[in-house]
């Protein structure tokens, strides 16, 4: 399990980008998997995401169960209604657990 510190209250969150298609696919994985690598609970803002297709979905569902298995806490600071929907269709919501919200527009 991951030591706390003083410090991970004020980490600031990673910032997804806007294009999660398969193009950038690879450069998310490689974001994701240095975030496993700090060891430390990771915080992410998705709220600027605008199109994701199965690739990222794909990638953000391996990181989250990775996350999970290293027993590093996953916050998410912000969640587009795109991510939502993506995560819905592929029925990834009780692997990628995503804060509830009010709905999806």
């Amino acid at each position: 399990m991951a030591k706390k510190s003083s410090k991970d209250s004020t980490r600031a969150p990673l910032a997804l980008d806007a294009d999660l298609r398969i193009a950038a696919a690879p450069a998310l994985r490689e974001t994701l998997l240095a975030a496993l690598a700090a060891r430390e609970p990771i915080a992410i803002d998705a709220s600027a995401v605008g199109q994701i297709d199965t690739a990222g979905l794909q990638v953000l569902a391996a990181f989250s169960r990775d996350a999970h298995a290293a027993g590093l806490p996953v916050t998410w600071a912000g969640v587009s209604d795109t991510l939502r929907r993506g995560v819905a269709a592929l029925d990834l919501t009780a692997l990628i657990e995503l804060p509830a919200d009010a709905g999806v527009n």
